[in-house]
């Protein structure tokens, strides 16, 4: 009886523990593998998400000098090009530059904001999915004339977004179209919010086949024993 006890606490316990799977925050910012132009070395552990690559190389945090606005919270701005930004002296091509970061996640539906800032606008794309689009460039020649641009730390409200179980990408398509600077900067966070918690029905069920389990069990040993 006190085996049969036991197992059934363990099936309380297995029920429990799948029932209240742990809340999940993700820090998201970017950061360059490498120091730039006056830029700030900022620690990979700062964020949950690895350093932006720019086909497949690596990036240089640069400064954002008077002419951007500053880097959000610990981020930094990033570039391609050591010598891109402000303060930099380069004058990259017009083009789209691409930066890519990675992270991982438990999955399922994600909610939160991140503050996304480019030269001269950016879009951003969730495991290939657009979740902000570009900024109108109009008729300025130093950034977008709306979000993200380079001049206001414009919040993004992401809800809701979904990631998958394990390894997910944001991908970033720069824009540059009236020369001089070029750059990228962002930060943010995301939550599943409170624990997930199974239907009664669910919970009926698996409680039921453990303790059912542990009655197999102790039917077993007790004709083991008879024999």
């Amino acid at each position: 009886m006190k085996l049969f006890s036991k197992m059934s606490a363990l099936g309380a316990v297995l029920v429990l523990s799948t029932a209240f799977a742990a809340a999940e925050t993700i820090s998201l910012g970017s950061y360059g593998a490498n120091v730039g132009n006056g830029g700030v070395a900022t620690p990979a552990g700062t964020f949950n998400n690895s350093a932006l690559t720019s086909g497949g190389n690596a990036t240089y945090n640069i400064s954002s000098g008077s002419a951007w606005a500053p880097a959000v919270g610990s981020s930094s701005w990033v570039s391609f090009d050591p010598n891109s930004g402000p303060t930099g002296g380069n004058v990259d091509p017009n083009g789209t530059y691409t930066y890519t970061t990675t992270f991982t996640a438990q999955g399922g539906t994600y909610s939160g904001s991140m503050v996304v800032m480019a030269d001269d606008t950016t879009n951003v794309l969730l495991n290939g999915v657009e979740i902000i689009p570009p900024g109108a460039l109009g008729n300025n020649t130093h950034c977008a004339d709306n979000a993200p641009t380079c001049l206001i730390q414009f919040n993004f409200n992401l809800d809701p977004v979904t990631l998958l179980n394990g390894l997910n990408t944001l991908t970033f398509n720069v824009q540059q179209t009236a020369l001089v600077y070029q750059g990228l900067d962002f930060a943010g966070s995301l939550s599943n919010g409170s624990p997930s918690v199974p239907e009664p029905g669910t919970l009926l069920l698996l409680g039921t086949g453990l303790v059912g389990s542990a009655g197999a069990l102790m039917r077993r040993m007790k004709a083991s024993a008879l024999k």
